[in-house]
This record gives C-alpha cells, structure tokens and sequence, in this order.
C-alpha cells in the first residue's frame, strides 16, 4: 500500500531507484566490456593481418598474390633469406612494402628489415666495397654472405614516350618485383642453377629481353666467344641467337668438344643471312637442314602472312602448351627439313598449317601465294638429340633446338603476357637442363581500364548515394523512434 501510495504520488521508492542504479551501472560495464573486447579482437586482427597478409586482392590480376612458383621456390630454403629495404618504413613505397609483407607471410624463412640509407652509412659504405651500390627504395637480397641488390627501377616496368619536342615522359605499366625478387631468392640461396652461355663475335643479335628472361629464371647467364673464352664448367647450354657471320672450323670444334661432354645447343637462326655453310652444316649433322624457303600463313597469321602462328608438334618440350591454352608467333622464319642423321633423332616442335606455302627467299616479290610455291605443312622448329654416357657413367640425352627466326624473342613478343614465345624459350631450357624451377613470372599489371560512365549515370548515381539513401535511413530511424514512444 505504502509503495502504491508513493507511486501515485510520485515518488519512486529507494530501493527500486538502487536496482536501477544497479542496472544502469551493470548495462555501463557490459558496454565498456564490449567496447574493450571490439578494440581487443581489432588489435589481434589487424596484428595477425600485417603478420599473415591476411587480407583480400582484390586489384585487377591479383597484383599482390605471389604465384605458386614463387611459394614453391620459398618452401624449399633452408636458410634465412633476408630482404633490407633502402628507406624507412614510413616512407616506403606502399606496393612493395605489401610484396615484401607477403614474401614473409609465405614463408618463416623470409625476414624483412627496413634501413634509411642516410642514417646508415656504414652499410652503404660497406657494400660499396663488395661492388654493390645501394640506391633509395631498392631491395637487398641476402643469405649467409651471398647478397644481390635490385635498384627501385628494376622493380617495375617502366614505359619511356618521346615528345616531338624531343622530351620524354615515363609510365609506370607494371610491377616486376615477383619477378626480381624470386629470382635473387634462388640466386643468394644457392639453389641449383644451371649456365646458359650466349655466344659472341658473330653480330649475334640476341635482345636484352632475351638475356633477362633467361638471367631472371633461375638460369646463370654468361657470354662466351668459341675458340677465345673457355667455356665454364656449370654451362649446360650455348645459344646462337642470329649470329650474322659463319663460325669458323675451329670454333665449331670448340663447340663439338662442349657437346662431346654432354652439352646442349640452342641456335635462332637469322632467316635473313642467306647462307651460314659452317653453321648449317653443323645443324645438318644433327639431322636440322635450314632451308631457303620462308614460310606464310593466308590464315593463321598475326598482321601479316609472314607472322605466322604456329600448331605444335609432337614433343616432350609441348607438354607445357599442352596444359596451358596459349599461342606463339613467330616473324618471318624459314622451313627446316629433318632427317635422322648419325644417330640423331629429330622432333619437329612448332609447325606451320596444311594452308601455309612457302617462298624462296632471295627471289620473294610477293607475299601473294602463286602456283610455284611450296605448300605446307612446314617444320619451323624442331630438335634433335643423341644419347651419351655422362661422368657418372649413366645414359643420358643432349639436344640441339633450332628455329630460323630471331624475331619471336624481341621485346615486343616476349614482354606481350597473352603470347607464348617466351614460355617457349623457358621450355626448351628447362627439357635441356632438367631444370624444372624456371621463373618465367608475369609482370603485374598497373595499368586500369578507364570506365565511361554517362551523364544520366552520374546524376542516378548521386541521386542515390545523395538522396535517396540517406533519405530512407532517416525515415527509417523516425519510424522506429515513434514505434518505440508509443509502445
């Protein structure tokens, strides 16, 4: 009655005002508990997300997202690999910093360390006197005492465009760290890595594409010149990549004493050197005869019937292509002729199709088919190999490969991702050496699609982003409100 009383008088009791009390104390510690417990798991994620790389790529072709060749390459080190970024953290280029980030998230044997060049220069000075100059931005790559440097630069491609006014301009297009930073991993960490030697003093025409292709894929580059340097030890393979003059007898019995010891040769033949009598000659022995007939292509062609694409032959280096859907282009090369001469057996590996003809090349005036062609199929590249006993005393097989076309591994064909011909070059290397880490990993795009949007969708766009959406969360929180007051 007594309580009655004081409520219809209004006044509230003392002890429902203490369990009030109580509620409201208990409801303002369960909120600052949850609060702490939103901040705790806030702070374990995003710790956990710079540890791990726990985070989404959601950029166009996966930038950020190390390929499975790298992620093999780091599972198998067994020693501390170190990458020192040359600035501070704070001022680090954000794409790389995330690289890096990921590289250590995907393996225990990866450390990064970040170091300001202008606050060290002892260690500048110090890699000064092991030849390696350090640069802002770049990355040192190292493992015991075995250190590689890769200048920012290098880190991404870079497209220069010349003004009339003969300035120039550049433009980042892509990123190449995977790239160059797997490539030192295998370097400094002393994986296997078989040479690749390319010879010298012929005019050879051999791109720097060419070279960083093979020096980037766990391949250890050297030039050679027969019959003057010595041909090291660790080379597995020489390459004549468009030699423009013969070789003499006695370079080709270099040569012959490199292949008596199990070596393997790799010959791009210029298709537009008529004649190389020494250097064919050593082909044909091998069961490869160059032929003077350049091979065109009325369908499966690329801008021109001289950039043929072409069918893959039946050969062990086409296992690749076989589980990858891609296409080659090869620019003006001729047809070859196999035969299987001492010993050797021949494969074709690329040929041209049933529609293909080809011209002779002194008398070509015309790209036009005509009744006096030949008709195709052509062999374009192909492969020949003998067997031979190695220093252990085990039967083993050396190759030769050659194809009469040096345009396929210009710049402009290997560094184009939708094409195969530098996949090609890798296969080839890797059937010769038994090597089967080859780093052929694509650059990362950084360029973006514009997107068109119309005036009509700019004005939808912020209409509802504007208005109407806002709008609706503001009726939405009156209705509320008002269901609430009354009920």
């Amino acid at each position: 009655m007594e309580h009655q009383r004081r409520a219809n008088s209004g006044v509230i009791p003392a002890e429902v005002q203490r369990q009030r009390r109580r509620e409201n104390r208990l409801r303002i510690a369960c909120l600052l508990l949850t609060i702490a417990v939103i901040f705790g798991m806030y702070s374990v994620v995003s710790a956990a997300t710079e540890r791990f790389s726990w985070k989404l790529d959601l950029t166009e072709d996966q930038v950020f997202r190390l390929t499975n060749t790298t992620k093999s390459i780091l599972s198998e080190l067994e020693d501390t690999v170190t990458f020192t970024y040359c600035n501070d953290r704070s001022d680090a280029d954000t794409n790389l910093k995330e690289v890096l980030s990921r590289y250590a998230s995907a393996s225990s044997r990866i450390d990064v360390a970040y170091v300001d060049l202008d606050a060290n220069p002892a260690l500048v000075e110090t890699y000064n006197q092991k030849g390696i100059e350090l640069s802002p931005d770049g990355v040192l790559v190292t493992c015991g005492i075995q250190s590689r440097f890769i200048p920012w630069s290098e880190l991404y491609e870079i497209r220069t465009t010349s003004g009339g006014d003969g300035s120039q301009s550049y433009a980042i297009t892509g990123l190449k760290a995977e790239t160059m930073l797997t490539s030192a991993v295998v370097a400094v960490s002393g994986q296997d890595c078989p040479g690749v030697a390319f010879t010298a003093g012929h005019s050879e025409d051999d791109s720097d594409a060419l070279r960083n292709l093979v020096a980037n894929s766990n391949y250890e580059v050297s030039q050679v010149v027969l019959g003057v340097d010595t041909i090291d030890e660790n080379v597995e393979v020489v390459v004549i990549a468009g030699a423009k003059r013969d070789f003499s007898e006695a370079e080709l019995a270099v040569l012959e004493a490199f292949m008596d010891r199990g070596g393997n040769l790799c010959v791009f033949r210029d298709p537009e050197i008529n004649s190389l009598p020494n250097l064919d000659g050593y082909l044909a022995e091998w069961g490869i005869a160059v032929t003077d007939q350049v091979v065109l292509e009325p369908r499966q062609q690329m801008d021109s019937p001289l950039n043929i694409i072409p069918n893959f032959g039946v050969s062990m280096i086409n296992v690749y292509f076989s589980e990858h859907s891609t296409y080659l282009v090869l620019p003006e090369c001729r047809a070859l002729e196999l035969t299987n001469a001492n010993a050797s057996i021949t494969n074709t590996v690329l040929r041209s199709t049933s529609s293909s003809y080809a011209k002779n090349f002194l008398s070509m005036s015309s790209l036009t088919q005509s009744a006096e062609d030949a008709v195709g199929p052509f062999t374009v590249a192909a492969t020949g190999e003998r067997s031979f006993t190695n220093s252990a005393g085990e039967s083993d097989t050396q190759y030769v490969f050659a194809v009469a076309c040096t345009g396929f591994y210009q710049d402009s064909y290997l560094k184009t991702g939708s094409l195969g011909n530098a996949d090609l070059v890798l296969q080839v290397l890797s059937h010769m050496t038994d090597n089967e880490v080859t780093l052929n990993i694509p650059t990362k795009n950084l360029t973006a699609d514009s997107l068109s949007v119309s005036r009509t969708g700019i004005m939808l766009f912020a209409a509802f982003f504007v208005v109407i959406l806002p709008l609706s969360l503001l009726l939405t929180g009156v209705w509320v409100f008002l269901k609430r007051r009354h009920s």
